[in-house]
């Protein structure tokens, strides 16, 4: 599946808000990977700082990315974000140009 959105999202969590952000991330993952556009949708920590979240994800197009973008669960989160986050969250797309490799 070629030209999949491929989305790179940075969470830089209060520190002591970091095990609640975590959570709440880890919620997303449930539900985030129920959704028909979803190819996936994996949540990561840094090992230098773990404050620092990052989700890396695949969706078969940019609009199945863009309906994802309006889940309540999502837009409830944003709402509220400042109370978790020291900043704002930092969104990178991508187009993905090779077949993407299911794996083995």
């Amino acid at each position: 599946m070629k030209n999949m959105c491929t989305v790179i999202a940075c969470f830089y969590a209060k520190p002591e808000k970091a095990l609640e952000l975590e959570k709440i991330l880890q919620n997303f993952v449930v539900q985030t990977r129920q959704e028909s556009g979803c190819v996936n949708y994996d949540l990561h920590q840094s090992d230098d700082d773990p404050n620092v979240f990052v989700f890396y994800e695949n969706w078969r197009s940019r609009e199945d990315w863009d309906v994802h973008n309006q889940r309540p669960f999502l837009t409830s989160f944003l709402e509220k974000r400042t109370d978790y986050l020291t900043k704002e969250i930092e969104v990178t797309t991508y187009t993905m140009l090779s077949e993407y490799n299911k794996g083995s």
